[in-house]
């Protein structure tokens, strides 16, 4: 009997140090070369995502800076959530609460629960609830407005920053990436996503007895014939940053196919869910989940040397060499080097059949600096040799307006060489221009 025992054991311990097969969610995969049509002017930026396997199907502007409006309220849920309310304690709305635009129609003293509190903030986008919450999570309002920013840098948004919670002031900001992770936390926070996909709320005011009914301000969670499942959303306007849509959505009757989407910046309301529905319509015949179907090949495409190319819903400009692609990682190159030449749109399925090189450089020889910075380099083998004093430079006969101006961040992603100064000029490697 012992030695059995000892067999099984051995036997538990094996399997357990075997890794289990992961369950990998099948990636969407383009099945149609049509891109996605639209006008500069429909929006300020744009993303979407697969919910599941967290592929971008479409992106414009995903990084652009821009006021997020109420889409703040999504952060400031999440923040007082992390303070572990009860969902029925009983609070009340106060006259410091109202910081104007639309709101919780209550009188002051008001008494209602936590979890009404949370529907009047995200069903019904209500300032003066979304603003009780600092007051309410027993951080004081400055403290909680810095909770709102350590909860983002923790979510990796380190694009955002916020300075109230209920989204009224403009000095809010986001990126549409930023807000894709953030919405993403929320909607998968069953405290923010219920509320944010619920059409109608109704609750009763405690000390007097008034009933409320809150009606949610996404207006593609109220069309029932659109063929949108709409599993999390949230508007937001300002003047200052136009018509904004964060919202999560399926098919109907289709689980498989779920989407994040995020619309900033459209001028209209009605061209914010227009547009919006249009981008997960696209999305979904564009693409394919189907696992069991491999895209075919149809034929290998070349592209001429020294061309520019670029695809229809990313800003990303390539240059082509060889049959591979060089990303430029910033307009700098463009200016500099390709003023004149053309960028020709290509569809996703030509630029992914072009293998991906190591990102475009600066040509030996060039003279680069940043705005942030006096110090002047000399590229020479792929490195920067700074120059370390004006005599230096002078005595090699460079121009100032030789000087390419170039972001510090890209600079950063060179090595440093040896300085060059009045008395080691000599071990310059000098390249004709």
């Amino acid at each position: 009997m012992p030695s059995t025992r000892l067999f099984n054991v051995l036997i538990i311990t094996f399997c357990l140090l075997i890794p289990l097969p992961s369950l990998a969610e099948t990636a969407p995969y383009r099945v149609s070369e049509a891109n996605f049509s639209f006008k500069d002017t429909d929006f300020a930026a744009a993303i979407v995502m697969d919910a599941k396997t967290k592929k971008i199907l479409f992106e414009y502007n995903a990084d652009k800076p821009w006021v997020p409006a109420s889409l703040t309220k999504l952060v400031g849920a999440l923040t007082f959530i992390d303070r572990q309310p009860s969902w029925g304690a009983i609070v009340s709305i106060k006259a410091s609460d109202e910081v104007g635009g639309g709101r919780l129609r209550v009188d002051e003293g008001a008494t209602m629960s936590i979890q009404d509190l949370m529907y009047a903030s995200i069903t019904g986008s209500a300032n003066n609830a979304a603003t009780a919450f600092g007051r309410l999570s027993g951080l004081g309002y400055t403290g909680f407005i810095t909770a709102m920013n350590t909860k983002v840098r923790s979510l990796g948004c380190d694009n955002s920053s916020f300075e109230d919670s209920s989204g009224m002031n403009p000095a809010n900001i986001t990126t549409a990436r930023d807000m894709l992770t953030i919405a993403t936390a929320a909607f998968n926070t069953s405290k923010i996503q219920i509320p944010a996909s619920t059409v109608k709320y109704t609750f009763t005011i405690r000390n007097t007895g008034e009933i409320k009914t809150i009606t949610n301000t996404n207006q593609l969670l109220l069309d029932p014939k659109n063929g949108l499942y709409v599993t999390g959303g949230k508007t937001g306007y300002l003047d200052e940053s136009l018509h904004n849509l964060v919202y999560r959505v399926r098919p109907a009757k289709d689980d498989t196919r779920e989407l994040m989407i995020v619309v900033l910046g459209a001028p209209t309301r009605a061209d914010m869910f227009s547009v919006s529905e249009k981008l997960a319509k696209w999305a979904w015949a564009a693409h394919s989940w189907d696992e069991h179907v491999v895209p075919e090949v149809t034929k290998t495409i070349t592209l001429p040397d020294k061309s520019l190319i670029k695809t229809a819903d990313s800003p990303t400009v390539w240059y082509v060499w060889n049959n591979q692609k060089f990303i430029l990682l910033d307009g700098v190159f463009l200016d500099h080097y390709f003023p004149a030449t053309p960028i020709t749109v290509v569809s996703p399925t030509t630029a992914s059949s072009l293998e991906s090189a190591r990102p475009y450089t600066f040509d030996d020889g060039e003279l680069l600096k940043s705005p942030k910075s006096p110090v002047v380099y000399y590229v020479e083998r792929g490195q920067l040799r700074p120059i370390s004093s004006e005599q230096a430079f002078l005595s090699m006969g460079w121009q100032w307006t030789q000087i390419v101006t170039a972001p510090q961040w890209l600079l950063d992603t060179y090595t440093r060489g040896l300085a060059i100064n009045t008395q080691n000029t000599g071990s310059v490697l000098l390249v004709s221009r």
